[in-house]
């Protein structure tokens, strides 16, 4: 149950002297936060969104004028790009511009270069663009496919990532990985390799190329040579990949955080319980900051211990860190908050058990152990310094005790509560724009006045989403239309479906249309904006459409 979940979490952590520390400051956005870059020595800090704005590394607030999309800086903060529909422009420390660009369509993804003389924007067609720093358009590349292949040449590019000096770019799209060089000219791509890339990331020197998709990870080397491949049970919502490529960390749909070797070998996993919507390393490794939908951002040390937390008002949508780790920042979607930084303790490097096939792993936290990591036999998490508070760790375990035996009762309760007749009035619940609605679990708060009964709602089985979207969870609501349509495909042909590729094959009567739905339902399930309500009804009718038709 989460909220008892959470909250042992928290004492596990207090009591085994983790820091879970306040923000060191906290800035306020009055539209919603897009991007988040991070200075490289953590002087400035941009935020993109409807109005960009520039911070001191303290969080005072230096100017707020432009309105971009995507918005990014080089390493000394000195060149930010900004890109707003199909305008690219280009202002220095100031807020003054210097040049702007108009584009042939609106942008959607934006990679900068560290001294901003790399500039390479993906729109929603699939075709990349490169600039040079003086706003000169270098080259364009099209990653979609042959035009006779119909809906299987569409090409949705979902993450960009440029090395350190331009001098390569790789771009994860749903046709697949493709790397250019920093002036546009395509040294490899495997469309048929990575079918599905939902994010890429590059090391510093471009030498390593790191992938993920629904069904893995990879790693490439620059020529285009697949490294190591690693199978994830759920497909990944996260990615990053340390400056020096010795490193690879990447969340999964079930709340696990892995890190992996050069070899691609797991070192440590973590379960948050929630998604990790976004991961940032040191240069070397040694430090990892991740941003959860639980509200919190992480500080793991380079075997997995966790060095600290900091709670957010919100889902962490965007975190950066300093190349030499001294500085971190967080982001949800109205505020941008400083990460205290604890130094973490020399720890050895862990050695780990080598599999045949290495799997993404999630094991459970219990509630005997005071620790909030899941980690394999290898993991060595340093602490810091400081003994267990033992008499803190029983009060923290029993108050866990009760709250789960108070949630469950709850549950229970709920869930065998009638509907409500027409003269009731069922319990109104505000919602404000950051704040989830509070889970079917969460333990109310004890009155010595009789709850009447609470109202159930009541969902068509065929249609499993519905719940979802009557509660605003409006990503799973199309995670499940995903996957029921798989479910549909597979019942309907008998074929084995098992990705994107499987299922269009399955009905090749229906292949542009099937394809359109998968697309759209990644971009509403992992995309970096949040679904409308709308559209998460347009494509049920699209499922539904579809079922109706497949035989």
């Amino acid at each position: 149950m989460r909220c008892a979940t959470v909250i042992l979490v928290a004492c596990l952590l207090l009591a085994t002297g983790v820091q879970a520390g306040a923000a060191l400051w906290t800035h306020s956005m009055p539209s919603g936060i897009t991007d988040l870059s991070l200075s490289r020595d953590g002087s400035y800090v941009l935020a993109g969104g409807e109005r960009v704005c520039l911070l001191a590394g303290n969080g005072t607030p230096l100017w707020k004028q432009w309105v971009g999309a995507h918005a990014a800086c080089s390493a000394d903060a000195g060149r930010i790009v900004i890109a707003n529909g199909q305008l690219l422009t280009l202002v220095d420390r100031d807020g003054a511009l210097v040049w702007r660009q108009e584009l042939a369509s609106a942008c959607t993804r934006l990679g900068v270069s560290a001294d901003g003389k790399c500039i390479v924007v993906a729109d929603r067609f699939g075709k990349v663009y490169f600039y040079d720093g003086d706003g000169k358009l270098r080259a364009t590349a099209d990653t979609r496919g042959k035009p006779g292949d119909g809906a299987a040449a569409l090409s949705e590019i979902r993450s960009v990532a440029v090395s350190e000096k331009g001098e390569y770019a790789a771009v994860a799209s749903s046709r697949g990985v493709f790397y250019y060089t920093g002036t546009g000219r395509k040294v490899w791509s495997h469309a048929d390799v990575l079918e599905g890339a939902t994010s890429v990331a590059v090391s510093a020197s471009g030498n390593e190329v790191a992938a993920g998709s629904d069904a893995n990870v990879r790693l490439f080397d620059r020529a285009g040579k697949v490294l190591w491949t690693y199978r994830c049970h759920r497909p990944v919502t996260s990615l990053a990949i340390s400056g020096d490529g010795s490193r690879v960390a990447f969340g999964t749909q079930d709340g696990t955080l892995t890190c992996l070797d050069r070899e691609g070998e797991a070192v440590w996993t973590f379960s948050a319980g929630d998604w990790i919507r976004d991961l940032a390393f040191s240069s070397d490794g040694s430090l990892l900051l991740a941003g959860s939908m639980g509200k919190q951002a992480y500080l793991f040390d380079g075997a997995g211990g966790v060095i600290g937390t900091c709670a957010l008002s919100g889902p962490v949508n965007h975190v950066a860190l300093t190349p030499d780790g001294k500085v971190g920042v967080a982001a949800t979607s109205r505020e941008v908050v400083g990460v205290p930084m604890m130094a973490a303790a020399p720890a050895a490097t862990p050695t780990v058990t080598s599999t045949a096939t290495p799997t993404a792993t999630s094991t459970p936290t219990s509630t005997t152990t005071p620790t909030a990591t899941s980690t394999p036999t290898n993991a060595t998490a340093q602490l810091p310094a400081g003994s267990i508070d033992l008499p803190l760790l029983a009060a923290g375990i029993l108050a866990c005790a009760v709250l789960s035996g108070a949630g469950y009762f709850y549950r229970q309760r709920r869930r065998t509560a009638p509907v409500p007749t027409a003269k009731e009035e069922p319990a109104v619940v505000v919602k404000t724009e950051d704040e989830p609605l509070p889970p079917d679990d969460e333990v109310p708060t004890a009155a010595t006045t009789e709850i009447g009964p609470l109202p159930a709602v009541e969902v068509d089985p065929s249609a499993p989403w519905r719940a979802s979207i009557i509660e605003g969870r409006l990503r799973e609501a199309a995670r499940i239309l995903s996957r029921e349509m798989f479910a549909l495909i597979r019942e309907r042909t008998g074929a084995r479906v098992l990705r994107t590729a499987d299922a269009l094959a399955a009905c090749p009567a229906f292949r542009e249309d099937l394809a359109r739905f998968f697309v759209d339902a990644d971009r509403l399930a992992y995309g970096p904006d949040d679904p409308a309500e709308e559209e998460i009804e347009a494509l049920e009718a699209a499922y539904l459409r579809l079922a109706g038709e497949i035989r």
